[in-house]
């Protein structure tokens, strides 16, 4: 056997053996070329690879020439002497290759170094996959076996090439299989949205080992329906929308090895100089997402590449399908639990404020209806405020809601605790305790002039629409004086609107949660306000009503006794015309009896007569008195002396009586407008009733003081009798009721009268330690009657 014969079987049989290695192909190829420079004798070898494109061939592995230029060193098809033997597929023997034009020196790859080379290329059929190079150091003019043997050497690594190609292909297919199996295992366990978009995008990516990537889902809005990994966010944001926008039009997968150069991108900005490969995820006909890889770390994507994302995106878009169904139909019930405790809530509300026709009362169900968790609205703070059409102001009503965190925290702790429902809350009375709470004082102070310019609070009665301020100090709406009054940056105002007319706003804050007021908030808390507007609305209706019917009773009630007045004069005056005249004569003729007779039985008959002649005229005058209903006639004046004057009258039959007088008048009380003669009678009646319910003596008190208020004088008498007895209280100030054996009972009428034409007013009371204490207020200020 010929030494050509024997080396050529020793490295044919050596590249066989590494052939069969598990190694991957750039190391086989390394040790091919050691195999093949020994073999030979020679100094260096190197095996380029044509490049997927067909239009390139790159230095794979190379010994002898500097490592620096393996995966750099490249030459365009028909260029040098690897893209001539490429683009010819014949073998090519140089021995001196610097003198053939086809040669291009690059002195970083180390060429420098040899002086002649042998060139075979590798070819699989008729398709070449790259060259083979064996380089001397010495010139070397080879001979024709020697290009045969590199041709057959070229051949081996032909076959090296395909079978590992295949070996990987399988490799890669079983991968695929096994991932996109996993990858069906995993997303069929869940049906979270983000979840499954990203074990998609993360399975990919490893699976194609790309730097990274990113699905876009156009059934569910941003960001629950993106998933973009961090390692190619700015990326995708520079090409995501380019590259879904392309993949919807076309809708097919896409694949470029370097997008900046793409023509499919032209005219497109920010396209970034990358690989990428992206698979349009299709349900039901209709593209509902993108799948986007970039950058593949160990070269180009292929078409492989391309049809495995696209099994991928087809796997996934079925199971997104049903979980987009699933979140849908997650929401829909979400939605429809919320709106059926919001309508809770409201038949609760609703119920607890028909219950009451209270102002006060209703107002605070309301407010604690918006503050309370749980069964209620759930704000921190909830200030009510009504429109007073007369003078178009809106004014700060009450306020509820806790001054500080602690505070907060311990009630709603307690509402927590106790699990009561607002009815329940309502029928126990412990929501309607009167505080004197910091946001009641806050509410009380805002008084707004309805003036478009006034602020948000004013917008809103003016506009009947709600305001969400998010940023009160920034916001042109919110006056100074409110923000400070608040001390919160984010709140919210609703109107109150009844019958198309807006009765007053509330507003509610989240001060110690911080916790923002959503739209959702605003959409329950209006239709909370309409049902507190309806429920105002009634409130103040039935107070005018009950104003009214108040006011028409009292009509009635002057009216009924004007007419029984006016009988009444009629009937006195009949019978004081009938009776005087007779009346007079007796007294007369009594008068002169008593002149005349001097028999002490005969003149005591004489004074009886006498006695009941003068009690017969006071009972006419005092019905006069009480049916002439003479109006006062005011004049300034102070108070005091009157009553020392009536005082200093009844001095000496107090003493006789053993009645101690007790004086308590007030040295500096204001002058008042009032009718001196008409007041006094009023005193008088008053000292006479208590000297006459002393029958055993006892203590007169009479008093004056100004009201606290400052509004009213006051002036008060008192006694230590028996005081009134339960049967008497209702009819004190009714003519002709008396409870004494001698009397009209028109001094508490006449008086009561007097005091209200004063516009005034007289109560009395029973004293704890005994008596009757009666007292006057008269007004301190009046001009007229």
């Amino acid at each position: 056997m010929e030494p050509v014969a024997q080396k050529e079987l020793r490295i044919l049989s050596q590249i066989g053996r590494v052939a069969t290695s598990s190694a991957d192909l750039l190391d086989k190829l390394r040790r091919i070329c050691d195999i093949i420079m020994h073999g030979m004798g020679r100094e260096g070898t190197s095996v380029f690879l044509l490049d997927p494109s067909g239009e390139n061939v790159t230095l794979a592995a190379a010994l002898g020439l500097n490592q620096e230029s393996v995966g750099r060193l490249s030459f365009p098809l028909g260029t040098g002497i690897a893209g001539w033997v490429a683009q010819q597929k014949v073998p090519l023997a140089l021995a001196d290759p610097y003198a053939d034009p086809r040669f291009q020196y690059v002195p970083e790859s180390g060429i420098g170094r040899f002086k002649s080379l042998v060139a075979a290329p590798i070819m699989d059929e008729d398709r070449c996959l790259g060259v083979l190079f064996v380089l001397a150091s010495e010139t070397w003019n080879a001979s024709t076996a020697d290009v045969t043997l590199v041709t057959t050497a070229a051949n081996q690594i032909s076959g090296v090439i395909r079978s590992t190609q295949l070996f990987q292909d399988m490799q890669a297919r079983i991968t695929e299989l096994t991932t996109i199996h996993e990858l069906s295992t995993a997303i069929g366990s869940t049906l979270e949205i983000g979840r499954i978009l990203a074990l998609l995008a993360g399975n990919a990516t490893r699976a194609l080992r790309a730097r990274g990537g990113s699905i876009r889902l156009f059934t569910v809005p941003s960001p629950q329906g993106r998933f973009v990994a961090d390692a190619v966010r700015a990326m995708d944001e520079q090409a995501g929308t380019v590259i879904s926008d392309r993949i919807i039009r076309d809708r097919a997968p896409l694949l470029s090895n370097d997008a900046s150069r793409d023509p499919r991108f032209s005219g497109a900005s920010g396209v970034p100089a990358t690989a990428l490969i992206a698979a349009p995820l299709i349900s039901r006909d209709q593209v509902i997402g993108v799948i986007t890889l970039y950058g593949r770390e160990d070269g180009p994507f292929s078409d492989g590449d391309l049809r495995f994302l696209t099994t991928v995106a087809g796997t996934g878009a079925a199971v997104l399908e049903n979980a987009v169904l699933f979140d849908r139909m997650e929401r829909m019930s979400g939605e429809a639990r919320n709106r059926a405790q919001e309508l809770s809530i409201l038949y609760d509300v609703g119920t607890a404020m028909s219950a009451t026709l209270n102002p006060d009362r209703l107002l605070r169900i309301i407010l604690t209806a918006a503050t309370m968790g749980g069964t209620g609205l759930g704000f921190n703070r909830a200030i009510l405020l009504l429109v007073n059409e007369r003078s178009r102001v809106l004014q700060g009503m009450m306020g509820v809601g806790p001054t500080n965190w602690e505070e907060a925290n311990s009630a709603w702790t307690e509402v927590a605790r106790r699990h009561k429902s607002l009815m329940e809350w309502i029928q126990t009375g412990e929501l309607f305790e009167p505080r004197d709470t910091e946001i009641n004082a806050i509410a009380r102070s805002i008084r707004i002039h309805l003036e478009p310019d006034a602020g948000v609070l004013a917008r809103t009665v003016l506009e009947k629409r709600a305001f969400n301020v998010s940023k009160a100090s920034a916001d042109p709406l919110v006056p100074k004086e409110l923000l400070q009054l608040l001390r919160t940056e984010s709140f919210a105002t609703v109107p109150l609107v009844a019958k198309n007319r807006v009765v007053g706003v509330i507003l509610v804050d989240n001060l110690f949660t911080k916790r923002a007021i959503t739209d959702q908030d605003i959409r329950f808390l209006t239709m909370f306000a309409h049902q507190a507007a309806l429920a105002i609305d009634n409130a103040m209706a039935h107070s005018s009503m009950d104003a009214l019917n108040r006011e028409i009773r009292s009509m009635h009630e002057q009216v009924a006794q004007s007419e029984k007045m006016a009988a009444l004069g009629t009937m006195l005056a009949e019978i004081t015309h009938e009776i005087r005249n007779p009346l007079v004569s007796i007294g007369g003729f009594a008068r002169r009896l008593d002149q005349k007779l001097s028999d002490p039985d005969s003149r005591r008959y004489i004074e009886i007569i006498l006695g009941e002649v003068h009690r017969l005229e006071s009972i006419i005058h005092d019905s006069l008195d009480y049916v002439k209903n003479a109006g006062p006639q005011l004049a300034p004046g102070e108070i005091a002396p009157v009553l020392e004057e009536v005082l200093a009258v009844y001095e000496d039959e107090l003493d006789q009586r053993g009645i101690r007088l007790d004086r308590r008048l007030a040295s500096s009380l204001p002058v008042i407008h009032f009718d001196a003669a008409q007041i006094k009678q009023c005193i008088v009646n008053l000292v006479t009733n208590a000297m006459e319910a002393m029958e055993n003596g006892g203590v007169l008190t009479v008093s004056t003081f100004l009201a606290p208020d400052g509004r009213d004088i006051i002036i008060e008498v008192g006694d230590t009798g028996p005081g009134v007895s339960p049967e008497a209280r209702n009819n004190l100030f009714n003519p002709y009721y008396t409870t004494k054996v001698r009397g009209t009972g028109l001094g508490l009428p006449i008086t009561h009268r007097l005091v209200k034409a004063h516009r005034g007013s007289i109560t009395f009371r029973n004293k704890e330690a005994g008596g009757a204490l009666f007292s006057i207020r008269l007004p301190a200020t009046q001009s007229s009657a």
